[in-house]
């Protein structure tokens, strides 16, 4: 595929393919790669790194076996999904190994429950999360004080 360079004209070649492989399997014959209810946390992320990502396994940093534990002792929280939180440059954790090594050893930094996504979002190598939005923005505390002499804004700080 050239749809870097020539855009969806360069793509048409591959999205043949793909519709040609989709043709050719049945939806009957599609699976998960785990059993998000039955496996455990651990069990689940170590499955995605070899058979998605085709890694060797995974190492936990401290921080992230302490709430891998947490979340295992939960049936609620240990039956959920797993969304793995990467680099894009590579399917390691490591941005420098371009492409698609193997064989490698992803590192599980932290893990995190997203429930209103229903799953738990698991931190490989560097990455940095941006904050979300709380539940009820800071906006609700502004306001126009027009009880004095000049109208005054209020709560912005």
């Amino acid at each position: 595929a050239d749809h870097f360079a020539k855009g969806g004209a360069g793509a048409v070649e591959l999205g043949r393919a793909v519709m040609a492989a989709c043709a050719a399997t049945s939806p009957r014959e599609f699976r998960h790669i785990y059993d998000a209810k039955a496996q455990g946390v651990k069990d689940k992320i170590e499955t995605i790194v070899r058979e998605v990502y085709g890694g060797a396994g995974a190492k936990y940093s401290p921080a992230a076996e302490a709430r891998i534990a947490r979340y295992e002792a939960d049936p609620a929280l240990r039956s959920l999904p797993i969304c793995m939180s990467k680099t894009q440059y590579s399917l390691s954790d490591d941005p420098k190994a371009l492409g698609a090594p193997s064989g490698f050893t992803v590192t599980v930094k932290d893990a995190y429950v997203s429930a209103g996504a229903g799953f738990i979002v698991v931190s490989l190598g560097t990455i940095s999360f941006i904050p979300g939005l709380p539940v009820k923005p800071a906006y609700y505390k502004i306001d126009v004080d027009l009880s004095s002499g000049s109208p005054r804004v209020v709560g912005l700080s």
